[in-house]
């Protein structure tokens, strides 16, 4: 049998307070605490908008107005689940389940990330339709009409392709050696063109004029 998820570690509201006076971006929903530092300059709403929020809690604010966060953008808040606020320091609806996803139910959590000194959750066991462990090409061939679902679960984790450590170097590549790659051989091929129309051996829209 799979061994217990370890119980999440507890924040105090000073300690919340302090982290995030040394620069952080903690977040709560209900007693759920979240660091967000990496995600700041992700969110589509802007790092400001984020960092106004800062020790707060978010769940009026997904729940909107003005904008309702939908149940993906709940998924992808879990990855960076690090634990709860202390009984006392945030209260909690009746009802609410301690281990229960913001505003998703109920759903069990494997531990990742190992040594980070904040117990965050990178895998959500219910919505993990493949294994992050493992090449992903040869996975999404079976995920069958769950594919749709799948491509609009975003996570932000590295994966990988490929099981060959070559094809999995030869699929990564920085943004300007595209640029380097191709430049030269759109130059060279516009100065074909060039010099061809301007011998006057070429007629444009011959096709269409003969």
């Amino acid at each position: 049998a799979p061994a217990p998820a370890p119980a999440p570690r507890s924040f105090s509201a000073a300690e919340v307070r302090a982290r995030c006076a040394q620069g952080s971006c903690l977040v709560r929903c209900r007693r759920r605490l979240y660091d967000l530092s990496g995600f700041v300059r992700l969110h589509p709403g802007g790092e400001q908008l984020l960092r106004r929020r800062a020790g707060t809690d978010v769940s009026a604010a997904l729940d909107g107005p003005p904008h309702r966060h939908s149940a993906n953008a709940r998924r992808w808040l879990e990855q960076y689940y690090v634990g709860e606020m202390e009984s006392g320091d945030e209260q909690v609806p009746r009802g609410w389940l301690r281990f229960g996803l913001c505003g998703l139910g109920g759903a069990d959590l494997r531990p990742e990330c190992p040594g980070s000194g904040w117990g965050c959750h990178h895998s959500l066991l219910p919505q993990d339709l493949v294994d992050w462990q493992k090449p992903l090409l040869w996975q999404v061939g079976y995920l069958g009409e769950k594919y749709d679902e799948w491509v609009h679960q975003p996570v932000d984790r590295p994966i990988r392709l490929f099981h060959s450590d070559i094809l999995e170097s030869l699929s990564k590549t920085a943004w300007y050696v595209v640029f380097i790659v191709w430049a030269p051989v759109v130059l060279y091929l516009s100065w074909v063109s060039y010099t061809s129309l301007a011998q006057g051996n070429t007629r444009l829209f011959s096709s269409f004029t003969t």
